[in-house]
């Protein structure tokens, strides 16, 4: 398992309308497709809310996901903010 940094590159973006969560996260997963499965589950995405809809945490034109060595505590399928909230919408 690594710790994943999801930020934000693209604030403009119209995708951030599906998601509660608009600033950068960490989270503990085995990959980054994992990291960023589980920061949608946790960002308040509802695929519902419009056919075809996509959350800004799986486009990688939005949402960079990189390892973080730096941080080690968040633990698995957990998502946190940079003041060690947890996320869960």
């Amino acid at each position: 398992m690594n710790v994943y940094r999801l930020e934000p590159i693209d604030a403009a973006s119209a995708l951030w309308k599906y998601s509660e969560e608009k600033y950068t996260v960490w989270t503990c997963a085995a990959s980054v497709k994992d990291a960023r499965d589980q920061v949608t589950a946790r960002t308040g995405f509802t695929a519902a809310s419009e056919p075809g809809a996509v959350s800004p945490w799986q486009d990688d034109k939005v949402t960079s996901c990189v390892a973080d060595p730096t941080m080690t505590y968040p633990d698995p399928g957990e998502v946190i903010r940079e003041d060690g909230s947890k996320v869960d919408f």
